[in-house]
């Protein structure tokens, strides 16, 4: 890339993106944009490798084509049939690489990798990325555990290196919305929050279908499938349905509830909680599974309270999404769809509580100062306010671009390695609390949970 082309794309990228910003810790982070400005120009496309082609590794690379800023390079995976499939994808393009990454590392032409292996490879696959000069978009949790994070921060800095971590709803539309609502204390002050992500299916529960011809040292290498994991016979259920498993993930907490506390750390500018405790338990899905269908959690942020909570027993849409509980009104988003912002309609309750007073010491009581008003209430009661947002393109693609336009222009995008760290730690303190049974304090000098 010339020094000419690189410094236009430069000044458009900052133009697009100075519109919206967001203090952290004293710091101006450029908020990402919620709109795909034009394509970038053949010289100015970031060269991808992807690591891991699962699920979201087969969704990334969509996504990646879609935000026309990436030149597809190459995938690695352990099983040749995601291999396959990425061909079919790219219409034979891209290169793949059998169960080797550090080989994909090791090319000059690739600038960024997306990573989207099981949680336990999270911590390995980014230190050598980030050592090989390659900038990373991971997937959540960006750690296996918390103190996985500090490390990764520590080389990320190091190297100079861009870190998108993919909780991509923050680069929604509604998201930006959602935040620019409650900083402008429109909803009072916000004092309690309330998070919900539910579902009630046997593929919703990480029983994912297993493909068929599966055959360790044929076309699936199990040994550095498992890599830092503890080793133990070859079992696909471990593989497809990981997430099962404690030696690969964390659960609900670090699948569905580190979207959630994404979600409120961006919207209220937070950054962790102080303290943490739960509850839960495997209360239906008994397929074997290690880590809980059912978990509630409560966090304590000092100036608002989180109550979270997720299962798998049950796909209801009541109390589905965040709520943002304020003074002067509440603010909901609901998952998928759009936001519904609703005034408070405030009125006292004397008459039921003064009903026991003799009828003149009511009447003398309601004809103080604004007694009467007070329990009567406004006149109309407000009507919420329905705000829709339709992602076109979806969050992840936006996400996404933001990462490839950070990579070219060395700005660093919302969720860096240091926001990732934190919002999963607040997770991993879920855990620490629900297989411990104690609740787990957190201690922002040495950056580490404890049990109170």
């Amino acid at each position: 890339m010339s020094k000419s082309t690189r410094r236009q794309f430069i000044l458009r990228s900052a133009t697009q993106a100075a519109s919206v910003a967001l203090v952290l810790n004293g710091k101006l982070i450029p908020l990402p944009p919620s709109i795909l400005p034009k394509p970038a120009g053949p010289n100015e496309r970031v060269n991808l490798g992807f690591i891991g082609f699962g699920i979201r590794g087969n969704i990334l690379l969509e996504a990646a084509k879609e935000t026309q800023r990436a030149n597809l390079v190459e995938v690695c995976d352990c099983y040749q049939g995601h291999l396959e499939r990425a061909k079919e994808r790219t219409e034979g393009k891209i290169a793949t690489n059998f169960a080797q990454y550090k080989k994909l590392l090791d090319r000059k032409d690739i600038d960024a990798v997306v990573v989207a292996t099981p949680d336990h490879w999270h911590r390995r696959i980014m230190l050598d990325a980030l050592s090989a000069g390659k900038d990373v978009y991971i997937e959540k949790p960006m750690t296996y555990r918390i103190e996985d994070g500090p490390a990764m921060i520590r080389a990320a800095k190091e190297n100079k290196r861009i870190v998108q971590v993919g909780s991509q709803w923050v680069s929604s539309e509604q998201h930006k919305k959602a935040r620019e609502i409650v900083t402008s204390g429109k909803l009072g002050k916000v004092t309690k929050v309330t998070a919900s992500y539910n579902r009630n299916s046997s593929t919703g529960s990480w029983n994912y279908p297993i493909p068929t011809g599966l055959q360790d040292g044929v076309n699936f290498d199990w040994n550095e499938w498992l890599g830092p994991a503890p080793k133990v016979a070859y079992n696909p259920e471990r593989v497809f349905r990981y997430r099962k498993y404690w030696d690969y993930s964390g659960g609900i907490s670090t699948d569905l509830f580190v979207h959630l506390i994404t979600s409120i750390h961006f919207i209220m500018g937070a950054e962790m909680p102080k303290s943490v405790v739960a509850t839960g338990g495997i209360l239906h899905r008994h397929d074997g599974r290690e880590v809980p269908d059912t978990l509630d959690a409560l966090f304590d942020y000092g100036t608002f309270c989180v109550n979270m909570a997720g299962t798998f027993n049950s796909a209801s849409t009541a109390g589905q999404g965040i709520q943002f509980l304020g003074t002067e009104g509440s603010l909901s988003i609901l998952l998928g769809a759009g936001m519904v912002e609703q005034p408070e309609y405030k009125r006292e309750g004397y008459e039921y509580s003064i009903d026991s007073w003799p009828r003149a010491m009511q009447e003398a009581f309601l004809n103080q100062g604004n007694h009467r008003a007070e329990s009567q209430g406004p006149a109309i009661k407000p009507a919420p306010e329905n705000l829709e947002f339709f992602n076109k393109p979806d969050a992840t693609v936006l996400h996404l671009a933001n990462f490839l336009d950070s990579v070219r222009t060395r700005q660093p995008s919302y969720e860096t390695a240091d926001v990732g760290h934190l919002t999963a730690a607040a997770g991993h303190m879920v855990n620490l609390s629900y297989r411990s049974g104690r609740r787990m304090l957190w201690d922002a000098t040495k950056g580490s949970a404890s049990e109170a």
